[in-house]
């Protein structure tokens, strides 16, 4: 059985038809289906179900569905296995947007120098996405808001930063007449901030909300409104904005959520050596 047919299957249930499939896996609509059918004449079982254009998984599919993710974890860690130090094969790491450029760039060039058998590949997204993609095992490591309860026992987390929250206003601007942009209050983070607003912001001209700190810089860099963030490396980079830290704000910890493999590990110990530097 070949284990890309497999994966071809889990695309196909996950996106919910074939050219979305085929999409994720660089095929043909028409690739897939024979994929799927050779899968279905290999286990004489029905897979799927077309409707139209979307695909449903059938219940013989769905009770299979566990093993096959467990097949396809276990064949992934082969190269690692195999390598005396474990330093090799996919490496799966989900990160929050505002750790990306804060991050990412230097710990690629450091496991390219150490590690270069690792296959890393980075999945962007929020906290809240990104742990529960690592507690499916679908991501190997995710650096991400600290979660606000307690964790699995397969799961530690180091922090990376506490970051500060502050005000973020156009700069020489007459922030008190401007509106809110709200950092996403059901986001881990923004949760810390809409706590704090809440209680002492009496009026509150709200002009939207969003998930992506970035964004909202920059809109407040144009003059649109003003906003309460959590200072990362990046916005004390962005033009065009003053910020003045809130004291009594609870801070923003920033965290390496990991399962402790060799290649967490060399992860970990960069980081720290990054922050000691």
């Amino acid at each position: 059985m070949d284990i890309r047919y497999l994966q071809t299957l889990l695309d196909v249930v996950d996106g919910g038809s074939l050219a979305e499939a085929a999409r994720r896996q660089n095929l043909t609509a028409a690739a897939v289906g024979q994929r799927l059918k050779a899968l279905e004449n290999e286990l004489g079982v029905v897979l799927v179900r077309r409707s139209g254009p979307t695909v449903r998984a059938t219940p013989a599919c769905t009770r299979i569905i566990p093993r096959i993710k467990t097949i396809i974890a276990e064949t992934a860690l082969l190269p690692s296995d195999i390598a005396a130090d474990g330093l090799a094969g996919p490496y799966r790491l989900g990160v929050i947007s505002t750790a990306l450029a804060d991050h990412v760039p230097s710990l690629i060039k450091h496991l390219r120098a150490v590690a270069p058998d690792v296959d890393l590949t980075v999945t962007p997204g929020s906290s809240a996405h990104l742990f529960d993609l690592l507690s499916r095992a679908e991501l190997d490591a995710a650096i991400l808001v600290a979660p606000h309860f307690a964790l699995p026992k397969s799961v530690r987390c180091e922090v990376l930063e506490e970051q500060s929250f502050a005000w973020v206003t156009p700069t020489k601007a007459a922030s008190s007449d401007l509106p809110l942009i709200v950092y996403d209050k059901t986001s881990w983070g923004g949760e810390i901030a809409w706590r704090w607003i809440a209680q002492n912001l009496k009026s509150q001209n709200i002009l939207c909300e969003m998930d992506a700190p970035e964004t909202v810089a920059s809109l407040v860099a144009g003059g649109a409104g003003r906003a309460i963030l959590p200072i990362w490396a990046g916005l004390s980079n962005t033009a065009g904005i003053d910020i003045e830290i809130i004291p009594e704000l609870p801070k923003r910890s920033v965290v390496f959520a990991h399962s402790a493999s060799p290649i967490d590990e060399t992860c970990q110990a960069f980081f720290k050596r990054k922050i000691v530097l």
